[in-house]
């Protein structure tokens, strides 16, 4: 099956309907080409049209739908909203960033994200989860609430971290 045609208004669909069944696509009350061409017109002029005897062809009829309804409709309303939306927030919505997202959603997401986290994985794997996937400091797992100090790696200052205990060693006599 085929859409062959959408129309709102009624006369043009019985045109439309008729010329299927002149040509032979469609059967109206079992009859085709002439024929069933001829029970449709008298139909049509009895104001007695049943849709429903037509062989082959199938009328869908719907509201007339206006640009406000699309608020009804949940996917239509969806794709008028990213139809419409400007091109930074589109692409940062289908790239996945949180930008475009209120700050307590994103706050919101971000937990359950580490819940996530922590339900999954553990001590080691939590950490290296954590320090590899999320690129978060070992600061940053403290006051996130995770005690996983024992996994921390230790960072020393810069000025540290040239730091050679045998350079301070004197040998006791």
């Amino acid at each position: 099956m085929r859409l062959v045609a959408a129309t709102t208004d009624e006369e043009m669909l019985k045109a439309i309907i008729g010329a299927q069944i002149l040509l032979g696509v469609m059967d109206y009350r079992g009859f085709s080409n002439m024929k069933g061409f001829q029970q449709f017109r008298a139909a049509c002029r009895s104001g007695e049209v049943r849709y429903e005897d037509l062989s082959y062809g199938f009328v869908a009829q719907t509201e007339n739908l206006l640009l406000p309804d699309c608020a009804k409709e949940p996917l239509y309303a969806r794709a008028y909203k990213y139809l419409n939306m400007p091109d930074q927030e589109f692409d940062a919505m289908r790239s996945g960033t949180l930008e475009a997202l209120p700050e307590e959603r994103t706050h919101q997401i971000l937990d359950k994200a580490l819940e996530w986290a922590a339900a999954h994985y553990d001590g080691w794997e939590l950490y290296r989860h954590l320090k590899d996937h999320l690129g978060m400091e070992d600061q940053e797992i403290s006051r996130a609430g995770f005690e996983l100090d024992e996994f921390y790696e230790n960072e020393l200052p810069e000025d540290e971290a040239n730091y050679e205990p045998e350079d301070d060693y004197e040998e006791e006599l």
